[in-house]
């Protein structure tokens, strides 16, 4: 009985534990839906994306992403970070990796945003 209970008690842990790997895994096969943002050598945003129900994935031996956008292929590395939106939460999501979700177009991150007298 005691042997059963700890066998349960492992298992359990151990799938708690795997989440992180379930989800990714999940996404990548499936499709996620991601906020994806390019930073430059100062820190500043210059590419970014809003990604519904699309499959990311890691390149292997590198430090970048690809997905398929259309009939395109995209493909980055270098510093960004990526978050994946659950729940419908893109502002959240945005905020969480310092976007501003509103100006989040396209691929392109505007360095400045035009002021209305211009």
């Amino acid at each position: 009985m005691n042997k059963n209970i700890l066998l349960l008690s492992l298992l359990m842990t151990g799938c708690a534990g795997m989440q992180r790997g379930c989800d990714s895994s999940i996404a990548e096969s499936f499709g996620a839906d991601w906020i994806i943002a390019q930073f430059d050598n100062a820190g500043k945003p210059f590419n970014c994306w809003k990604l519904k129900n699309t499959s990311v994935t890691n390149e292997k031996a590198s430090d970048g992403i690809y997905w398929t956008e259309g009939a395109n292929l995209v493909h980055i590395s270098g510093w960004y970070n990526r978050v994946q939106v659950q729940n419908r939460q893109w502002a959240q999501a945005a905020d969480s990796i310092g976007i501003n979700l509103k100006s989040c177009k396209g691929g392109v991150y505007p360095s400045i945003i035009p002021s209305d007298s211009e």
